[in-house]
């Protein structure tokens, strides 16, 4: 997989955790198919944090000693998440609260500075529901820094680790409903915003959680949505791509036929619409996916949701995500799109 995406200029990678690296089996499949990874739970601030005042970086310090033991980039998730914050913090006054995620902010950029890929400096910074006009989720980093704590996160990040991609993680805005293309276009003011106030996002991450039989195969709001990031100057990143199929028979192997065209019309539309940087799925076997949890069938069968079995065999999906990566380059431009 990964020399399929190299072929096409890109990088393939998976989430994965510190007890991913116990399974001989996974490992392998790790390094056959993956040239970049993103560690799922071990760089998140209440990771760091389990213990109050006292940072533990071993988990994702093995990680990284992995990756690096093996070529691998990684992908830092998450510097700046709400629901990724000590227990303790939320109720601080505001100006502790600033103090404190800047500390870790800086601690953790600065650890790693040099060594990663990418970041995802904030992850899900949108939520309409909030009510806000510039439609930004109501979080405690809103309340402590203000609406600039976007820029203050970006441009922290990039003193700290000025060679990697910095990412802006978004969830939803691959949705067919009126609800993704309000968050689509709230997305793109924001990027906007950002840019002209000199914001050094180089990227945005579309985190792609995807349902099989929802999400559309032409989908002509979300390839144009692509488009005006792309005329942004903004490359992308898919960060945590994955097929629910709650929706599916339960015959598996309809559901394995429908789980792959879905991965594969969804990469087609956004390999040839956006720059894109690397692919991840989030986890590699269906015994990983945390869908059977968030999205569980109404029949009780286990999701199929990934590329790899739980007996960590190659799936339709996997096959269906090679051929899509190495048809990048030779799909034919979408309208309004210049030949490359």
């Amino acid at each position: 997989m990964s020399s399929a995406a190299a072929e096409s200029g890109l990088l393939f990678g998976t989430a994965l955790c510190i007890s991913d690296l116990l399974s001989q089996p996974r490992t392998r499949a790790i390094l056959r198919d993956c040239s970049i990874v993103t560690p799922e739970y071990e760089l998140k601030w209440d990771a760091v944090y389990r213990n109050p005042g006292c940072p533990d970086y071993s988990a994702a310090d093995d990680l990284a000693s992995f990756a690096s033991n093996n070529n691998l980039a990684i992908h830092g998730h998450t510097l700046w998440w709400h629901e990724a914050v000590p227990p303790a913090l939320p109720t601080s006054p505001e100006n502790q609260f600033q103090e404190a995620a800047l500390n870790h902010l800086r601690e953790t950029v600065t650890r790693y500075s040099g060594q990663l890929h990418s970041w995802d400096v904030v992850n899900e910074p949108l939520e309409s529901a909030d009510g806000r006009a510039d439609g930004l989720r109501e979080t405690c980093f809103l309340a402590a820094f203000g609406p600039d704590y976007i820029e203050i996160a970006f441009r922290q990040a990039s003193l700290l680790d000025p060679g990697a991609v910095l990412v802006l993680n978004e969830m939803g805005l691959e949705y067919d409903s009126p609800a993704a293309e309000r968050k689509r276009r709230q997305m793109l003011a924001l990027l906007e915003r950002e840019k002209t106030k000199g914001t050094p996002i180089a990227c945005l991450g579309i985190q792609s959680h995807l349902t099989a039989l929802e999400q559309p195969r032409r989908h002509p709001e979300f390839r144009a949505f692509l488009r005006e990031v792309r005329a942004l100057g903004l490359s992308v990143m898919i960060t945590e791509m994955d097929v629910s199929d709650h929706l599916c028979p339960r015959n598996r192997s309809m559901r394995d036929t429908i789980v792959a065209d879905t991965y594969r019309a969804y990469l087609d539309l956004v390999l040839e619409e956006a720059k894109v940087l690397a692919v991840s799925t989030w986890g590699l076997s269906d015994d990983r996916t945390w869908l059977n949890s968030f999205r569980p069938r109404s029949d009780g069968a286990r999701q199929r949701s990934l590329l790899l079995d739980r007996a960590i065999r190659k799936k339709p999906a996997w096959h269906a995500v090679r051929g899509a990566l190495l048809n990048k380059d030779k799909q034919e431009p979408g309208p309004g799109k210049a030949p490359q």
